[in-house]
């Protein structure tokens, strides 16, 4: 009811005192030990509830609003945007995003209590329980070892797109990185490719048993792994995801924060995505603000020699033998060695270039030969010999 005075425990326990004293019942020094406060503060106390009563046992602020009291306005502002803008973020990133727009937020603590009463935000993700595994060092220099994976998810909420990218072991830095329709030998060269031009060569590749590194069945198609080797690069490869786990934590904020960000720009497709990836998310975010500086700051990175050629290095190279008739089969075609200054080059093995888009090209040690694609030949199946 109004102007009934409600006392906690402590409270009450103050003013039965204090009347003890005011009666002389006890001493002020009692007192104050019994409180566990000084004499002076017994004197005031005693003094404010003669005056005031039960009253002069509260806090004098006690009723008042604070100085810094928030708005209610501004916090149903904060709340709005959270939950129509922002629902799909994590709550610093929401918070983040509402000051970028220039709107003053309270602190995080706030925030977030805030939207947990209120029901917004995404809950934190449940850890399976792990086994104890002994955490590995990061290595001493960048450029000493990127880890590279692929991370298959519904990137633009629709679509199942590939991204694959590459992260350096020594400060969490991630070069380049690019979406793709799936985890193919030709994008897996292409993002190498881009590394390389972009930082230089690196000493080790590390990475699971995909496909693309010529275990299991396509021992024999190992076109990453004969890339690197062409450029001193070392191919590590481990079944166990932990083992990586700087790339594999590296997808999860990805998926956290990537995800949104596309959505709220209106991204759908691949190509703008990549865009925003490389040129927003990346430089702005990524690289900013989870990289480390290298224990030792001398680079591993090698340039690339000024003799190689990046483009013929990272596509897809095919061993063929040249026919009695100077030809060469290809993917169901058969195409003719146009060259003749070199004599004949039956028996010859020729090595074949097929990069994304283009036609095949074709080389005899790193000499390019001029090839054409003959017309198929047209059998008459039906007609009866003479």
């Amino acid at each position: 009811m109004p102007g009934d005075i409600t006392m906690n425990k402590s409270e009450q326990l103050s003013y039965r005192i204090i009347e003890d004293y005011g009666k002389g019942e006890i001493s002020r020094k009692e007192a104050a030990i019994i409180l566990g406060v000084t004499e002076k503060t017994i004197q005031r106390r005693a003094k404010a509830i003669r005056q005031s009563g039960m009253k002069g046992v509260k806090h004098g602020n006690c009723g008042k609003a604070p100085h810094n009291k928030i708005e209610e306005t501004r916090k149903i502002e904060i709340l709005k945007l959270v939950e129509t803008k922002y629902f799909d973020f994590n709550l610093l990133h929401a918070r983040e995003k509402i000051i970028e727009e220039g709107i003053t937020c309270v602190s995080y603590g706030t925030f977030y209590q805030w939207c947990i009463k209120s029901g917004l935000g995404k809950g934190k993700r449940k850890r399976r329980p792990q086994k104890a595994r002994i955490i590995r060092e990061r290595m001493a220099n960048e450029g000493l070892m990127l880890q590279m994976d692929g991370s298959y998810h519904d990137w633009n909420g629709k679509e199942k797109w590939c991204l694959i990218a590459c992260i350096d072991d020594a400060t969490s830095n991630i070069p380049y990185a690019k979406f793709f329709k799936s985890e193919t030998t030709e994008a897996c060269l292409e993002v190498l490719k881009e590394i390389i031009s972009i930082k230089g060569i690196p000493d080790i590749i590390y990475t699971d048993n995909a496909g693309w590194t010529g275990k299991g069945k396509r021992e024999n198609f190992a076109q990453v792994k004969r890339a690197c080797e062409s450029l001193g690069i070392r191919i590590i490869t481990t079944s166990s995801p932990q083992s990586k786990g700087r790339i594999e934590r590296a997808w999860r904020t990805f998926q956290d924060r990537l995800i949104p960000e596309l959505r709220l720009a209106g991204i759908h497709t691949k190509i703008n995505a990549n865009q925003y990836l490389q040129q927003v998310f990346l430089p702005e975010y990524w690289n900013k603000r989870n990289t480390v500086e290298a224990i030792n700051l001398v680079t591993r990175y090698r340039q690339v020699p000024d003799h190689i050629d990046l483009e013929q290095i990272f596509c897809c190279h095919y061993e063929r033998i040249v026919t009695s008739d100077s030809c060469i089969s290809y993917d169901g075609s058969r195409f003719k060695i146009k060259e003749r200054k070199y004599g004949s080059l039956k028996g010859k093995s020729i090595t074949l270039h097929k990069h994304p888009g283009r036609e095949v090209e074709a080389f005899w040690g790193h000499i390019q030969l001029t090839i054409e694609k003959l017309k198929p030949l047209k059998y008459n199946w039906l007609k009866k010999p003479a």
